[in-house]
């Protein structure tokens, strides 16, 4: 909370998050967000876990929060966002996101992902599609860009489950918006399921260089099984490259193929070909003007996006706070990846160590037994620390307190952005009267 308040992002959720409510009793919006942030970070993966933090006032203290919201309160709010509040929320938490951001000289690599998340109920959007290990289950299939070097969450859409590359095209459109005009990619990366022709297209456009897994058809087949020369560069591992014009397209595309030898390495994945026993098959669609070895590792060390994605799903709990309403689910989803976003610059700055998952740094620095007392009539909280534990922890005091307070000149453009369309509760889904003759 200390960090919190170096950073202002209680002035920026001020800005960011509707409100027209009119009860008298009501608590104030940016205190139900801190409550969900403490929720997520303590563990919990559901709105009803909330109310494990309702009755503990040491946790309401560190918060500065008046009254604890219940779980009622959180998804009765959640539930009344529409579509114009969710963008407004994004926009401005993305602000917040880019005025810390440091640029990389080369520019940034951009990995554009997606995954899925298992619904049990009949929510909105919840479709039955692509689901890798439920098969049949209704699901939401959210769309990610990741900023590889920053390891930060760029932009994310929340998008039913019936389409693995629908809106591809529009997600990177909006999320080159969100940058600003002099900012560089160096690249974007991405899995097949952003092997389509528009999107490819829409790359070229914009002068952006890529490296995209490609999905297999009987001529791409044909034209891999024909590569002659194959530069090994490592046990079992050999490269080589081609051009493939699909029928959708206006000219050929550089390949790049990489292949495994089952015999040294039989838990090798990829594509296996009848006309080249013995091997596995790994296809790139690529601009880069990389040979095809440096190339191949260049996007295998995409790899580091899908830890981001796992670190989403088993640490901080974004497929778990789901509710009825889809943009409710959506706005809780964005507010997720904006605190995964303020944990990743909490380890930078901080901790000074960026390895640790949210897992791990819950057991470390987060969650630790404490008794809150008084001392000169000011509360003083008591932590169970001693030794080693008690000395990190000082340090890690120090180097908050060194952080900079933010001034109102930082938060200018937040101001400037018009304010979001005002809350109201959502209405339940009126039943359809039937009548006979």
């Amino acid at each position: 909370m200390r960090y919190l308040e170096r950073r202002g992002v209680r002035r920026v959720l001020e800005c960011a998050l509707p409100d027209g409510r009119t009860s008298p009793n009501q608590i104030p919006v940016v205190d139900m967000v801190l409550a969900f942030f403490a929720a997520v970070l303590t563990g919990n993966r559901r709105f009803a876990h909330v109310e494990r933090l309702r009755s503990d006032e040491v946790v309401r203290t560190i918060l500065g929060l008046a009254r604890m919201p219940s779980a009622m309160t959180l998804t009765r709010y959640f539930g009344g966002f529409v579509r114009s509040q969710v963008e407004h929320l994004s926009e401005v938490l993305g602000q917040f996101v880019f005025r810390q951001l440091k640029r990389p000289v080369l520019g940034a690599t951009l990995d554009l992902d997606s995954t899925v998340f298992e619904r049990y109920g009949r929510q909105e959007g919840s479709l039955k599609g692509y689901n890798p290990r439920k098969h049949g289950r209704p699901s939401h299939h959210p769309l990610l860009a990741i900023l590889a070097e920053a390891k930060l969450v760029l932009h994310a859409w929340l998008r039913s489950g019936n389409g693995t590359s629908r809106g591809v095209t529009a997600f990177l459109a909006e999320t080159l918006a969100r940058v600003p005009e002099n900012y560089r990619f160096y690249a974007v990366r991405a899995d097949s399921g952003f092997f389509v022709s528009e999107f490819l297209t829409e790359l070229e456009q914009r002068a952006l260089p890529y490296a995209i897994a490609v999905r297999m058809n009987p001529q791409l087949r044909r034209t891999v099984a024909g590569i002659r020369q194959w530069q090994p560069f490592a046990a079992g591992l050999e490269a080589g490259e081609t051009t493939y014009c699909a029928h959708s397209w206006k000219a050929p595309r550089r390949l790049v193929v990489v292949r495994e030898l089952l015999h040294e390495r039989p838990e090798a994945r990829g594509r296996k070909l009848l006309e080249v026993p013995g091997y596995t098959f790994h296809i790139l669609v690529t601009t880069l003007a990389l040979d095809p070895v440096a190339t191949w590792r260049f996007y295998n060390s995409r790899a580091e996006s899908e830890n981001r994605l796992k670190e989403l799903k088993e640490d901080f709990a974004a497929d778990g706070f789901c509710l009825q309403s889809f943009y409710g689910t959506e706005a809780a989803f964005r507010l997720i990846c904006f605190l995964f976003n303020l944990i990743a610059d909490f380890k930078r700055e901080v901790t000074q160590d960026e390895a640790p998952r949210l897992m791990t740094l819950r057991t470390k620095v987060l969650v630790i037994g404490a008794i809150l007392g008084v001392e000169g009539r000011h509360p003083v909280l008591r932590l169970g620390l001693c030794d080693r534990w008690r000395q990190g922890f000082a340090k890690l005091l120090e180097r908050l307190a060194a952080l900079p307070f933010p001034t109102v000149a930082q938060f200018a453009d937040y101001l400037k952005t018009p304010s979001p369309r005002p809350w109201k509760p959502r209405r339940p889904a009126s039943t359809a009267l039937t009548s006979s003759a």
